[in-house]
């Protein structure tokens, strides 16, 4: 019995244009990664830059392709591996570098390095999971679940922040000197990522037309300031996020 011949594959030519998010998700990869070589070099403001830039381009290469409607199931398992690299190995490899390294118990620190990279898996596992089988409940519209990656990422590096500018005005105090402090909140991070505590969701909020001028303004306000005092302004947006998740449990209950 003769075999049957498989026809060949004709696959349809993908225009350049669908490619553009899978091309950004990946220019936000060789900047983060890249905030590892810096850190080896201890330029650690360059290093904590280059993760705030994977941050931001995170934030738009999903946008994007919803725009260019060029969304596929293989940028979103790109798009995660990404912010794992980004946001879980990359965070965990700097701080270890920045304070950990000169600390006697060095077993320790990694136990807390390593226990926010396991939970920064477990937090993408978990959001790729609802990209597949989404949970259909209020709750779930209106919040996000547990701590997304990126904002996990810079609350990780808040200790490094503080130390650029904040603590240079407080005579024999360094942040690099309270490692027991760091592990401890390096723990409370991994924690607020693998937990299901209700967060922030910006998807969520809607602006009245008779404000949008306002908002703007404002943003643009907020924009400036952050570009010319950016470790005063990262620290205070950190702790309002953390405040709002107060405040997402708080109206969670009540739904």
């Amino acid at each position: 019995m003769s075999k049957l011949k498989k026809s060949p594959r004709i696959l349809k030519p993908v225009p350049v244009v669908k490619l553009i998010p899978n091309i950004l998700t990946l220019i936000g990869l060789v900047i983060g990664v890249s905030s590892i070589r810096f850190a080896l070099d201890s330029k650690w403001e360059i290093s904590v830059y280059c993760i705030l830039i994977a941050t931001i381009i995170d934030g738009l290469d999903g946008r994007i392709a919803r725009m260019l409607n060029a969304t596929s199931h293989f940028g979103a398992e790109l798009d995660s591996l990404c912010d794992f690299a980004n946001f879980g190995l990359c965070p965990a490899f700097i701080i270890y570098l920045w304070s950990f390294q000169q600390y006697e118990y060095k077993v320790t620190s990694w136990a807390a390095i390593t226990f926010f990279i396991v939970c920064m898996g477990i937090r993408l596992a978990r959001f790729n999971a609802t990209i597949i089988k989404p949970v259909e409940s209020k709750k779930a519209t209106m919040f996000s679940t547990g701590v997304p990656a990126p904002s996990g990422a810079m609350l990780a590096l808040l200790p490094i922040i503080l130390d650029f500018e904040i603590t240079t005005y407080f005579e024999d105090f360094s942040m690099r000197n309270h490692t027991l402090l760091i592990n401890l909140y390096i723990f409370f991070v991994a924690i607020l990522l693998a937990s299901r505590l209700p967060t922030i969701s910006i998807k969520q909020f809607n602006i009245k037309p008779e404000y949008l001028s306002l908002f703007m303004a404002m943003f643009a306000i907020i924009i400036i300031v952050t570009a010319i005092y950016p470790w005063y302004m990262l620290p205070i947006a950190a702790i309002v996020y953390l405040l709002s998740i107060i405040i997402c449990i708080n109206i969670a209950r009540r739904l």
